[in-house]
Parts: C-alpha cells; structure tokens; sequence
C-alpha cells in the first residue's frame, strides 16, 4: 500500500466533512448577519481576507508560465509612441519594518507588535500585515521625499521637474492599489494635488508580484484605496495661510477613502486574481500607459513589479543596474517607454536604458 493510500486510511473522514459542514454553516450565518450588523459584516470582511491571503500563499502563480522571450517579443518598428515614466517606490511598510530590517534580537520584539496590532484590529477595516500601510518610518521617508518635490533650490531639475511639478497637460499621477503605495503618492504629492484638484488614478495591475499576505489589497473593484489618517502626515487647512490653495482645500469634501486626497478607483479591477499572471499584468499597464494623452505617467509602486518590467523592456542587447536592484524606499526613477509596432502590426514595447535616469534616491546595494 502506498503512503498516500495509507495515510488516508487514517483520516476519518466523517470528523473532517463535519467540520467542513460546520465552517460551512458558520459562513452562511455570517453572510446572513453581515446584512444588518456592521460587526459581522466586518467579520466576514477579515474571514475572506485571511482565507483570501492563505490561498494566495501557498496557490499563487503569477511569477511562472512566463513566455521565455521577456517583454511581448514584437520589436518596435515603425508608428512609435514615447511616453516618459516615472517610477516611485512607496516608503517603508509595516510588513518591512518586521521582516526587512534583519532577524537580530529586536525581530520577535517587532514580530510581537505586529501581531498584537494585528489582534488589536480583527473587527476594523484594516490590518496591519495584509496590504501593509507605511510605517512611521515610511511616512517619514515619504515626507522627505514631499519635500524634494517642493524645494526650489534642490528638488527636481532636467526634463522630468515640469511633469513632477503638475504643470498642466504634462503629466498625471497612478498608483498600485496596494496602500503604501498610494499613501506615498499622497503625502508626496500633496502639494500638487491640493493646486490641481487632479485625482491619482488607481490601477490593479500595479499591485505587486509576491506571495507575502502584505500583497493583498484591502480595497475592492471600483474602490479607492483606504487612506483614512493620512492628513496626520500632510498638513491640514488651519497650517495653510489663507489664499487660493487654502480656499481650495475648504471646498473639498472628504472622499469614501477618508482622505482629501482624491482617487479614481476606475481602473482598479480589486484584488489579484489567485491566478494571475505578472507578465500580463506589465503589459496591461505598458498599453495604458500608452493609450493616454499624458506625455508623463508618474506610478507609485513597488520594487519587485519595478525591477520586473525593466528586466522585461529594456532592449535585450542592453543591461542595466535596474534589472538587479530594487529601487530604495521613496526612489524615483524615470526612463522612456517607447511603443510601437512591426510589419505585421502587432504592437511592442521597448525601454533604451540610456534614457534611464535617477531622479531622487536611485538603487539599493
């Protein structure tokens, strides 16, 4: 007898189809409850959510089955579109700050607090390992990162300060439906947004490669991303003197994601899907970003989808330190997209990594 076969003549299967039967039977109740209770309701929301983070975990796929030519294997010939990209790495996570800064005598320590705050908010909206908000330190690194952005003296210069400054029709700001990154884009571009008025767009298939639960989006299909707090890191309508910027913000409304901060939750799609694929994913923003009238798609996003795309479009006769190292925490980086198509028209995407450029911050170790 094989083990397979021996091991499951141990199992009483009567036991385990009654607990299958009884979770099953939990659920409903609950599905049924979360009608008229916000308690249940947000029960139910962290069930599928913990369910949600396990499955993806052990069934995820998205960095497999990718075709051996990188990029979608069509060279960019004639009709060429070139659109400048500026990628943005969000700032520390809560999920970093536990598992990234080392496994000395402080990891327990840390991993403790995670998981009491953890614990301490099963029945709110948020968590802190799944879809990991910035950490104090993130927020930090995201304000310094504000305050490059605005500085006259040492902040942005060249071809990309005008798209990063908001002068009109230049550029427009994306983001990862993940909410670090999103945070990031906020507090980053505050100043931008409160001038403008202009809404950061919110795009799924910028949600990370991974299969740690911290890839998992809180915010589901058409939703903005929660940012309730975030004007704790950004300066509120009483710091900003009266004028027209102060008169803008006093008509604003908060938006369903408790922020000032306005998104558009049109392109985000929810949470990825247990099968999703990484490759699709880049090229399905390479082809947005090539459909909008913007010249500058500035991203907020994460260094494993970063790294990725630029190991999948920079020319393969070419080699870049942006193929082997992630950006740092808050780094910006800009480069030009180029799309086009061959004799047959079917249409490519290209990056020259001359036309890479380190904005703020550049590449890790």
């Amino acid at each position: 007898m094989s083990v397979l076969a021996t091991v499951a003549a141990d199992i009483d299967w009567a036991t385990v189809l009654a607990y299958a039967f009884t979770v099953m039977a939990a659920y409903v109740a609950l599905t049924v409850a979360a009608v008229a209770s916000p308690i249940a309701r947000r029960i139910l929301f962290k069930s599928r959510l913990y369910a949600r983070g396990i499955a993806h975990m052990v069934l995820s796929r998205e960095k497999k089955n990718w075709p051996k030519q990188r990029g979608n294997g069509v060279p960019v010939g004639k009709n060429i579109i070139t659109k400048r990209i500026v990628f943005i790495r969000h700032g520390e996570s809560t999920w970093n700050q536990v598992f990234n800064r080392g496994f000395g005598y402080r990891f327990p320590f840390r991993l403790f607090e995670g998981v009491l705050t953890e614990v301490v908010g099963l029945l709110s909206r948020s968590s802190f390992f799944f879809d990991a908000p910035l950490s104090d330190l993130g927020n930090l690194e995201a304000k310094k990162l504000r305050a490059f952005l605005t500085s006259k003296e040492d902040g942005p210069v060249g071809k990309d300060a005008d798209a990063l400054a908001g002068v009109k029709g230049t550029s427009i700001l994306v983001t990862s439906n993940l909410r670090r990154a999103a945070q990031t884009m906020a507090v980053a571009f505050w100043d931008r947004v409160a001038v403008t008025g202009e809404k950061i767009y919110v795009l799924s298939c910028l949600q990370e490669m991974a299969r740690n639960v911290d890839t998992c989006a809180l915010a589901g299909p058409g939703e903005p991303v929660p940012l309730r707090g975030i004007e704790e890191q950004i300066p509120d309508i009483q710091n900003v003197p009266a004028g027209p910027i102060r008169a803008l913000l006093e008509r604003r409304r908060v938006t369903d994601s408790g922020s000032v901060v306005a998104e558009s939750g049109h392109f985000n799609a929810g949470n990825k899907p247990l099968m999703r694929n990484g490759h699709a994913s880049m090229l399905e923003f390479a082809h947005w970003s090539a459909a909008q009238d913007a010249s500058t798609i500035i991203v907020g996003g994460h260094s494993l989808w970063f790294k990725e795309f630029f190991k999948c479009f920079i020319k393969p006769e070419q080699e870049h330190v942006a193929q082997r190292k992630k950006i740092v925490n808050c780094g910006v980086v800009a480069f030009d997209l180029k799309c086009g198509t061959d004799a047959s028209g079917n249409v490519g995407f290209s990056i020259d990594s001359s036309s890479v450029r380190i904005v703020y911050g550049g590449f890790g170790k």
